[in-house]
């Protein structure tokens, strides 16, 4: 079981594209599957005012200038990846373990507290935002599922991506050994320390046990969030999982990072959708 926690915290370098002025970001994975599109965005390509800059997508920042620039950046990212931005579904995240399941635009529940999406709809593109926290997708292979996942340390402590892939079993007919996960750009354990609570609360979402997953920061723990969501999903039975090596508290000049800035700052976004045929 030891082996595990190597896997999961192992990192690859993930590819890194200028596409339409827009710096994106493709996990090398699953730029393979030929049925998704996906991408990580940074903070570069854009004109959102400062501190803002410069290529902010989340609504709920700023004033209402920065929130209409937010609109045109989606569109923008939608438009460069193909996806249809009248399809796009973007939930009001809240730090929760609430996942849904996006089907027919008029029988949706309603997305406010929402933090994880999923679909077997083609060209129905998933939208979330962060800034520090870690973006998590899943990709079913056969049957052609998705699933996007927004996880803090409360929603990592919640196990979203643990629920999210139960669901996409359950209630989807995914299969675990048929999936890949993708972890994405976040805050790094050595930019992360915490309290021994926080530190507590992970712990206790994994089997096999937090050894080599919370390091020390001083005199406070620090946990490695992208491993611990990338354990979840190994323990769940994924056996593919890509795990991005950037931190972003670490690249201020690349990536939004909520603690690096003081809590003043934008959302950068990760987007997955199945294609359309």
């Amino acid at each position: 079981m030891a082996n595990l926690v190597e896997i999961a915290r192992k990192t690859n370098e993930w590819t890194v594209k200028n596409v339409d002025g827009m710096e994106l970001i493709f996990s090398p994975r699953l730029s393979e599957l030929d049925f998704v599109t996906h991408a990580f965005t940074t903070r570069l390509g854009g004109e959102t005012k400062a501190p803002f800059d410069s290529f902010n997508l989340g609504g709920s920042v700023g004033d209402d200038e920065t929130k209409r620039d937010a609109i045109n950046n989606r569109m923008r990212l939608c438009n460069a990846l193909s996806v249809d931005f009248s399809n796009l579904f973007v939930p009001g995240q809240v730090h929760s373990r609430n996942v849904e399941i996006v089907r027919e635009r008029e029988h949706m529940p309603d997305l406010k507290g929402v933090d994880g999406l999923l679909t077997e709809k083609n060209a129905t593109p998933l939208l979330l935002h962060f800034a520090d926290c870690v973006p998590v997708m899943v990709v079913e292979t056969r049957k052609k599922l998705i699933g996007i996942f927004h996880a803090g340390w409360r929603g990592t402590a919640a196990s979203i991506v643990s629920h999210g892939v139960e669901r996409m079993v359950k209630e989807m007919g995914g299969d675990p050994r048929n999936m890949v996960g993708a972890v994405g750009p976040a805050i790094g354990p050595c930019c992360y320390p915490t309290s021994d609570d926080v530190a507590r609360a992970l712990s206790e979402t994994v089997s096999t046990g937090p050894d080599g997953l919370i390091g020390r920061n001083g005199n406070q723990p620090a946990p490695d969030l992208k491993a611990f969501n990338a354990l979840q999903l190994l323990e769940c039975g994924v056996e593919q999982v890509d795990v991005s090596n950037f931190c972003t508290a670490c690249n201020p000049g690349m990536f939004y990072s909520h603690r690096q800035s003081g809590g003043t700052t934008g959302r950068q976004g990760a987007m997955i959708a199945l294609r359309g045929v």
